[in-house]
């Protein structure tokens, strides 16, 4: 697929292959006010696509498994992967995307070296998401404002902008070798699955908390800090993308049926809830 360079008000994308980087490919960032529409199934080969997610949260598939990205995330498109946002629209909030050519055969020599031999070390890693943190975003402002140094010499700016493309990388890396090493989230996980088992129920703070075997406020507060969301907003968004999948697998399923089965007061509420996540009513879903 063609890469998208395309700059527009809340988009800003910089094309390295205009600048002589090497496999350096495209820095991009956009910051959406209002959900837009979904991101079509696509697939880079020989590149590497690492994402930061600044602000909001997003959803993305990989082939047919879906992740829900939510703000300080790092999410990485491997090589030849098919991805887009599974039928999910792109929703308000600020992204950073860095695509960088994988080159085949035998390790790159000059000034690609270091950046290629740290690309290799973070599919060998093989994790694609994970906590990143703010370094990682002042990193990729200091590639942009890089960009913009009209007045420094071309060899400086691209030796600059390599430098901190490395500096990126190992700070990515870093942060995928911590994930490497931490226990799986156990008491997360049985959230999670007491929510997705139970979503036709009335589902309250005092049932996770019970869940996680914490007090309702120590519960709200270490929820919102590992997932990203307050327990409420998760669980919406679970019967949200749900309901997405009913329709799309039923268009005969009358919208107020499920509406009830989801446990939501009306089919007018179910509605807004589902335009707020999704962009778009129902209806327009099932088309």
């Amino acid at each position: 697929m063609q890469l998208d360079v395309r700059s527009t008000a809340n988009r800003k994308i910089i094309d390295f292959r205009k600048m002589n980087m090497g496999n350096l490919c495209v820095l991009g960032r956009y910051h959406y006010h209002t959900p837009q529409k979904d991101l079509q199934y696509h697939r880079h080969d020989n590149m590497i696509e690492i994402c930061y997610y600044d602000k909001g949260s997003q959803v993305f598939a990989v082939d047919d498994e879906k992740y829900l990205v939510t703000g300080g995330d790092i999410f990485i498109h491997f090589p030849g992967e098919t991805h887009g946002s599974g039928g999910h629209p792109e929703e308000k909030g600020s992204l950073y995307w860095f695509i960088i050519k994988v080159p085949g055969g035998s390790r790159t020599s000059g000034a690609d070296y270091d950046l290629n031999s740290l690309v290799q070390l973070l599919i060998q890693n093989g994790i694609r998401h994970f906590r990143g943190g703010t370094a990682i975003k002042k990193i990729l402002e200091d590639i942009f404002t890089a960009t913009q140094s009209g007045n420094m010499n071309k060899e400086i700016v691209q030796i600059k902008i390599r430098l901190l493309a490395q500096l990126f990388l190992l700070k990515v890396l870093e942060k995928s070798n911590e994930q490497q090493h931490e226990p799986q989230n156990v008491r997360l996980d049985k959230v999670y699955r007491f929510i997705e088992n139970n979503l036709s129920e009335q589902i309250t703070v005092a049932m996770l908390a019970k869940e996680a075997n914490l007090s309702e406020s120590r519960f709200k507060n270490w929820f919102k800090s590992a997932a990203g969301f307050t327990p409420l907003d998760y669980v919406q968004r679970c019967r949200v993308q749900y309901a997405v999948k009913r329709l799309q697998d039923d268009p005969a399923l009358p919208v107020k049926d499920l509406a009830y089965e989801l446990g939501f007061s009306s089919q007018q509420y179910f509605t807004t809830i589902v335009k707020k996540f999704m962009g778009k009513t129902p209806v327009e879903l099932r088309r």
